[in-house]
């Protein structure tokens, strides 16, 4: 008797979204961009995009041969600061040749596109085709994700976040015609054939902001040793262009240690919403925060790879990228994009697989990890569960909610993982199950030719 993995009893499902999605997604996002417009012409402020000027700043510094690191962009120099690596300054050189009020606009524009694009993408690598509901889901989801706090403040900020989601979601998600079991198989249909440049987006990332590194060591415990090694001469290069343009920033930025000074970030120990700011706001010692926060990303990495032996790769990118965030010595609020691809493999299961347990999971995630705004009064709202001052020890543990809701997930996500068949067998998909995925599209595309023909 043959048994049934996960990964194929959900690609036999018909890849079509639940009908009530085809018109409440694009009323989800017309009603998520109706509040931006009305949020963004209320408070003007929200229209600044002070760390995108940051960039722009530091590319004017590097094209006028000027150090990056002495001084911030108000002419001070402990006053938002410049704080990634030379490449980052290389990379952000067309702002110096815009106006400030394009870089705003395009900047915004860019966020909206690269979202939009992210959540097209994994979905895609999920086996849904254009014509099965994409565009609605798609809709949906986008609306919800504009309006978490990371994103939200992302947006608001002018951040570089989305870009790295997006740099590694391109480069990690599998051949979009079937999926990540077509992808663990080694097989791409339809004539689409599995990338050799896996990897390159990781590095890139890594070389803009080190923290996406944390993919790498999870391409290496998936045993893609190819696109590990890719990845790390992606990100070496990076440090080279770095030092062949720039070599006195390169050489203060690597070797002198400004890529860990984290006091050239935030003195505000509230700010820090990772693993070692929550910890030391609680009065652990530095050294045990340290190796607490080395011991959750080892963990997530695990998790991540078990998600991606079950065909769960939106699933497993999710958690690297929070685990990424959580396991930095500082984090700021908007580093937690990486909630999105988890908002993702949520919908996609609760609205395409039907799963009633995902759309009460995603739904409560998206409360939680909400951009709802907690004061209205001065120049600039206050907005998410971090923005709460309840008093006492609580103002020391709710800055670090969004580390306290990704250990719910991780630990969430190994029992789920562990409840499904055959949870033995990680390394590898049996034929026959990936034969079952195969004949499930095949039925599907006669199914839909049959509703053409009548």
């Amino acid at each position: 008797m043959r048994v049934t993995t996960q990964t194929a009893r959900d690609s036999l499902q018909t890849n079509t979204v639940a009908p009530w999605v085809r018109r409440g997604g694009p009323a989800v996002a017309t009603i998520a961009l109706v509040t931006y417009v009305t949020a963004y012409a209320h408070w003007p402020t929200l229209r600044m995009q002070v760390d995108a000027m940051v960039y722009r700043f530091a590319a004017e510094r590097l094209l006028a041969g000027l150090d990056l690191y002495s001084t911030g962009l108000t002419g001070k120099p402990g006053e938002l600061l410049f704080i990634y690596p030379p490449f980052a300054a290389i990379c952000a050189l067309p702002l110096a040749l815009l106006d400030s009020s394009v870089v705003h606009l395009l900047w915004l524009l860019g966020v909206v596109a690269t979202l939009t694009y992210a959540v097209v993408r994994m979905l895609k690598s999920t086996g849904m085709q254009v014509g099965e509901g994409l565009f609605s889901l798609v809709a949906l989801l986008v609306g919800v994700i504009a309006w978490l706090e990371p994103i939200r403040l992302t947006a608001e900020l002018g951040q570089i976040n989305l870009v790295l989601l997006a740099l590694v979601v391109a480069d990690l998600s599998p051949c979009a015609s079937r999926g990540w079991a077509s992808s663990l198989r080694g097989e791409c249909p339809q004539g689409i054939k599995k990338s050799k440049w896996t990897g390159i987006g990781v590095g890139l990332a890594a070389g803009i902001k080190l923290t996406p590194a944390l993919f790498i060591v999870y391409l290496l415990v998936t045993r893609r040793i190819r696109a590990a090694l890719l990845a790390t001469a992606t990100f070496a290069a990076t440090v080279g262009i770095g030092f062949a343009v720039a070599p006195a920033d390169s050489a203060t930025f690597w070797l002198h240690g400004r890529f860990d000074d984290v006091n050239r970030i935030s003195h505000d120990p509230l700010a820090n919403t990772s693993v070692r700011g929550l910890l030391l706001r609680l009065n652990w010692q530095p050294t045990l925060a340290a190796i607490a926060a080395i011991a959750v990303a080892a963990i997530a990495v695990l998790v991540a790879a078990f998600a991606y032996r079950h065909g769960q790769g939106v699933l497993a990118v999710a958690v690297v990228g929070m685990a990424s965030a959580a396991a930095s010595p500082f984090s700021w609020s908007h580093h937690w994009v990486w909630f999105a691809p988890l908002v993702v493999h949520l919908g996609h299961r609760a609205y395409v697989l039907r799963g009633r347990v995902a759309a009460t999971v995603m739904w409560l995630l998206c409360a939680l990890v909400g951009g709802w705004f907690v004061f209205v009064a001065g120049d600039s709202p206050q907005a998410g569960i971090l923005s709460l001052r309840p008093g006492g020890e609580w103002n020391e543990i709710l800055p670090g909610a969004y580390v306290l809701v990704f250990l719910a997930v991780l630990f969430g996500t190994a029992v789920w993982l562990w409840s499904l068949p055959d949870c033995g067998h990680l390394t590898r998909l049996s034929t026959h199950d990936l034969d079952d995925i195969e004949r499930a599209h095949a039925e599907r595309d006669s199914r839909v030719a049959l509703a053409q023909q009548d």
